[in-house]
């Protein structure tokens, strides 16, 4: 009796499994058939005579050619959908992951075959009751995964987005729009210009400036792959918000400095971090940067570290920084004449989960 239950069983699954395996077997040949001839253009019997099989058995599983072809662009612009979303997901930084998405969704060339299908797609939601409701979920989708990059940045300190939710739609909008222009009229505008527009508005939304909006470590295999380094071309000044973030960091660690409070001292510098002074390292470890201040903090001396100049620059799409700052020392004794010294910064910096923090310092004095 067992035994005969495990086997009707395991025919069940096998036939579930047969069963699914048509239905993504007709779903895509439907996609292939639209490609060629358009939703509206596309009969069931092109995708049974494109499969070698009879119209029943399309119709065996899709009642009718509505709820076939609205199926079809469901099982096409999900997996679309997916693909980008693991692309995004897989990158280095917040940044990073918003421009994979906008490239990603900023066609190809006219004759992108995945923009025919979404552009001809909405087209037909117009008409077909079955596509509709697909169409508009697939395209709130397209939107909340735009917001999630958005808000991920927020939390990370790398984008000022002030509503995430409706940048995510002006952006998901702009590229929809542009898309049908690129598509339908050859000429009109260049992919190169549909770039360019899109890291504009990404920018604006953001808080960033343009050149910020880009994969830095992707565009830097593409560039090693012709010959060029993407290291050669240099870092670009800090964002508005970049630099905002990171002159607060110095500000904090030189109010910190002023009290002698070690504890906040110590939040400017990552974990890894590492101090040179005049080229020679003088400490690698946290422990040892904790005892570099604590001797020039001994007793009642304290030092107050005022910026003269200083500079930042971002490569926003690595999440790497660096300040050149021009600082005046002041060193106070009891008794003693307060002792001024003027020297050179290059702080090196890197974004973490607890935001920007100090990777590397370098001090020159003159």
């Amino acid at each position: 009796m067992v035994s005969r239950l495990k086997c009707e069983y395991r025919a069940q699954v096998v036939k579930k499994e047969t069963v699914e395996k048509r239905r993504i077997e007709i779903l895509e040949a439907t996609c292939d058939v639209v490609i060629e001839r358009g939703f509206a253009g596309t009969r069931v019997a092109d995708v049974a005579k494109k499969l070698g099989v009879s119209n029943s058995l399309i119709h065996y599983h899709f009642a009718s050619k509505e709820e076939l072809l609205a199926a079809a662009f469901e099982h096409y612009a999900r997996k679309d959908l997916v693909d980008m979303q693991h692309d995004s997901d897989s990158a280095p930084t917040c940044v990073a992951k918003l421009w994979r998405l906008i490239e990603s969704y900023v066609p190809e060339g006219s004759d992108d075959v995945e923009w025919m299908i979404w552009i001809d797609a909405w087209g037909e939601a117009l008409r077909n009751p079955k596509m509709k409701p697909i169409s508009q979920q697939l395209d709130e989708q397209s939107i909340a995964v735009f917001e999630k990059v958005l808000r991920a940045g927020n939390e990370a300190g790398e984008f000022h987005c002030v509503h995430p939710r409706e940048s995510a739609t002006r952006i998901s909008g702009l590229i929809d729009g542009l898309a049908v222009q690129y598509a339908a009229h050859e000429g009109v505008l260049k992919r190169k210009e549909f770039i360019r527009l899109m890291r504009q508005l990404a920018a604006a939304e953001t808080g960033l400036s343009p050149d910020d909006i880009r994969d830095s470590r992707r565009n830097s295999k593409a560039n090693n792959t012709s010959g060029r380094r993407a290291a050669d071309e240099g870092p670009s000044p800090a964002s508005l918000a970049t630099e905002f973030d990171l002159r607060q960091l110095f500000s904090n660690y030189s109010d910190a400095l002023s009290s002698g409070d070690l504890e906040r001292i110590g939040q400017y510098f990552a974990e890894d971090a590492k101090i040179s002074v005049n080229g020679a390292l003088v400490a690698s470890t946290t422990s040892e940067i904790n005892n570099l201040y604590s001797e020039s903090q001994s007793g009642n001396q304290r030092t107050i570290e005022i910026p003269l100049i200083m500079a930042f620059f971002a490569d926003e799409g690595n999440g790497t920084a660096h300040g050149n700052l021009m600082v005046e020392s002041r060193l106070f004794k009891p008794g003693d004449k307060t002792v001024v010294q003027i020297f050179k910064i290059v702080d090196t910096y890197k974004r973490t989960s607890s935001g920007w923090r100090c990777s590397d310092r370098q001090r020159n004095y003159f």
